[in-house]
Order: C-alpha cells, then sequence, then structure tokens
C-alpha cells in the first residue's frame, strides 16, 4: 500500500484539529448545570423545631432549634452588625434581626449577645434601641475569623475553634476562635444547674450543647405578655435546657432582643416567637445562625 502523500497528511491533521476546536467550542458553550455539580440537603433534616406550650407554673411559650453540627450542606456562623465608627467606641450597629440574618445568608438564627449603648445617654435620656444606633457589644464576637468584641469577665462564650469544634465555657481557652458569641452567665456546667432560685421572670434566650459536642440547642422564651407567656428565671432556663438534653448551657441576652427567626418553605426568614417588645422585634448587634453550604455531587 502506496503512504499518504505530505499533502493528503496535513489535510487529515487539519480536519482532526478542526474537529477538537469545534468540540472545545461547543463544550465552553454549554449551559451549566448547578444541580448536577451540587447537592443540597434538606433544613429539616439538620435543624428541628420545636414549640413548647405550657400553662405550669404560669403560661409560658417556648421555641427550640435543635442542629446538628456533624450534619452535612450547613455551617453555623456569627453576624455582626457593621461599625459604625472605625477605631471609635461602637463596635457594632443595632440592625434588625430579620436584616442582619439576610445579609450573614442565614436559614436559622437567635440572638446572642447583650450591648451596652454609645453613647449611653442622649439629650441627658437613656440612648434608644433603634436600628442604626452604635453600640459597645459586651463579651467575645468574632465572624469568620475576625473579632469584632473581646472576652469580657463574666460573659460565658460559646465559640467553634480552628478545627470547627464548639466549645463552651467562662473562660475562652485558648482565645481564638473561628466563630464565636457571649451572653451572661452559665446556666449549666458538667451537668450542675448553676443558678439560684428566683422569682424574677423574663423573654429568655438560652444555648447549650450536649455531652457529645454534637447537638446544639436554641431556645427562645416568650415574656412579659399576660396570659399568654409570661417569662422563666434564670433557674428555670436552666432547668429547661437540662430537659433538653444539655449538658453545659448559658444565658444569652433576653427581653425584647429575645428572637428566633427559621426559614419557611418558601425560603423566606419567619420569626418564631413573639417578641415582648409593643413595636415588634428589636434590633441587635449580634446574631449566632445557620446557613447553607454546598457539596459536590456525591459527598
Amino acid at each position: 500500500m502506496r503512504p499518504f502523500s505530505s499533502f493528503a497528511n496535513a489535510a487529515v491533521w487539519t480536519a482532526i484539529l478542526c474537529l477538537a476546536a469545534s468540540a472545545t467550542a461547543a463544550a465552553s458553550e454549554a449551559p451549566s448545570t448547578p444541580a448536577a455539580d451540587q447537592q443540597e440537603v434538606p433544613l429539616a433534616a439538620v435543624v428541628q423545631y420545636t414549640s413548647y406550650r405550657r400553662t405550669q407554673p404560669r403560661p409560658l411559650q417556648m421555641h427550640v432549634l435543635r442542629i446538628d453540627l456533624q450534619a452535612a450542606g450547613f455551617e453555623l456562623a456569627a453576624a455582626v452588625g457593621d461599625d459604625p465608627d472605625g477605631d471609635g467606641p461602637a463596635e457594632a450597629q443595632l440592625t434588625s434581626p430579620r436584616m442582619l440574618a439576610r445579609r450573614a445568608g442565614f436559614v436559622a438564627a437567635v440572638n446572642t449577645n447583650p450591648w451596652v449603648m454609645v453613647p449611653k445617654t442622649l439629650h441627658g435620656q437613656r440612648t434608644p434601641y433603634v436600628a442604626g444606633a452604635g453600640c459597645d457589644v459586651s463579651g467575645w464576637a468574632v465572624c469568620d475569623g475576625r473579632q469584632r468584641s473581646g472576652p469580657d469577665a463574666g460573659h460565658w462564650a460559646f465559640w467553634l475553634d480552628d478545627y470547627r469544634q464548639a466549645r463552651l465555657d467562662a473562660e475562652p481557652q485558648p482565645p481564638v476562635a473561628m466563630q464565636a458569641v457571649a451572653g451572661f452567665g452559665g446556666l449549666i456546667r458538667r451537668g450542675q444547674v448553676l443558678p439560684a432560685p428566683s422569682d424574677v421572670l423574663h423573654p429568655r434566650t438560652a444555648l447549650g450543647l450536649d455531652s457529645t459536642g454534637r447537638w446544639l440547642t436554641l431556645a427562645v422564651v416568650d415574656g412579659r405578655q399576660k396570659c399568654y407567656s409570661e417569662g422563666l428565671s434564670e433557674r428555670e432556663l436552666a432547668e429547661f435546657m437540662a430537659e433538653l438534653g444539655c449538658r453545659d448551657a448559658l444565658n444569652l441576652d433576653g427581653g425584647g432582643s429575645s428572637v428566633m427567626l427559621l426559614e419557611d418553605a418558601d425560603g423566606e426568614l419567619q420569626i418564631k416567637n413573639r417578641p415582648s417588645d409593643a413595636t415588634g422585634p428589636r434590633p441587635v448587634p449580634v446574631l449566632l445562625g445557620v446557613k447553607r453550604r454546598k457539596l459536590p455531587a456525591g459527598t
């Protein structure tokens, strides 16, 4: 058999190169299909919401989120309001909880840190809690590795360490975190209920971990609303968190700040509790929430 001539050889290679170029162009122009590359875990498989209605020892309405910290497809994070004055005394702006949660991409969230208004008084009166006002955040607040407020004595903290392991204690050791929030004092430590009995009732927000460190419990108790929900004492809140299976728990900011948000079936963030302020949900500086994390197909 006679070999191909040099001209015929060149023609064959030209045809091959043209076909390869056409295939490459077609592949680059093909529409992307995120559904084929990513899979989504249902929210209900990771975040479980339960409401409790009780009549003893008084009317009570309580809301609980139980979160699987080891589940794929979601991650825990803090969200902090914008810093209004840079190096000034204010660390964050009070922000509508729904707006702050949306900006962070949260599908579930509760309020966390207490705060002090900056300035404390305005025209001789206490500075009102209004969106956009500046405040000094009390206790540890870290968002995506960036510290916005340092640890404070007496303010227990919850944080995720460098390995994203959940920690809860009176004094963070070591004082570094990927995410961190704080509240007031502890409610439960290693199974022991800490607060003394009291008749001081308020709306409450609390956070707790089970003995394995896998399950995070976030609870909001409505209060200051006669015949609907009159609130709990710190001792009662601790006992409730123990009832929910928490080995360690801390008391977050409460009162008119207590708020719980959860995404509904239409993807809208809904406030699940009934905040006590007549004006509606109070703006807050810090939230702890859950947001989606896309996973490669087959994970």
